[in-house]
């Protein structure tokens, strides 16, 4: 996954799974994951950072349920396991919130939990996700 200038996450069409609503919500998450780090950089209050961080997780969570719902009427062959690594990062998440949320932000490892979210993200939608692409390609016909 690319980079800006601005150290921004940037979408590239390697990506794309072929299913228009995954790859919406994929973008999606990148761009919450993008304003997460901005509000970090730009030093605004620590309860909207920590917001920010419940409202990427909450939606990784919905994602990760229309994922599996995908991937379970195609037939992938990992599924289960697949599923079973969204409950670990589901879990990481909660435990990212809790501490970020029992904190004021003052400290560099407080923002270092929030970036770990940016860090897990971005391993899921290489590692894991493009473990599946060729999988939809292929239920695709295409």
């Amino acid at each position: 996954m690319g980079e800006d200038q601005n150290g921004r996450i940037a979408w590239m069409d390697v990506l794309e799974t072929g299913i228009p609503d995954l790859d919406d919500q994929h973008q999606d998450l990148i761009e919450q994951c993008n304003t997460l780090t901005g509000l970090m950089d730009r030093g605004v209050p620590w309860p909207e950072v920590v917001a920010a961080a419940r409202g990427l997780a909450t939606d990784c969570g919905t994602h990760f349920r229309a994922e599996e719902a995908v991937l379970e009427k195609t037939e992938f062959p990992r599924r289960d396991r697949h599923a079973k690594q969204h409950r670990n990062i589901e879990s990481q998440f909660g435990v990212l919130i809790d501490f970020m949320a029992g904190c004021d932000g003052s400290q560099p490892e407080h923002r270092a939990a929030a970036r770990t979210m940016r860090d897990t993200l971005v391993d899921v939608l290489f590692r894991h996700d493009l473990d599946y692409k060729s999988h939809l390609q292929q239920a695709l016909g295409r």
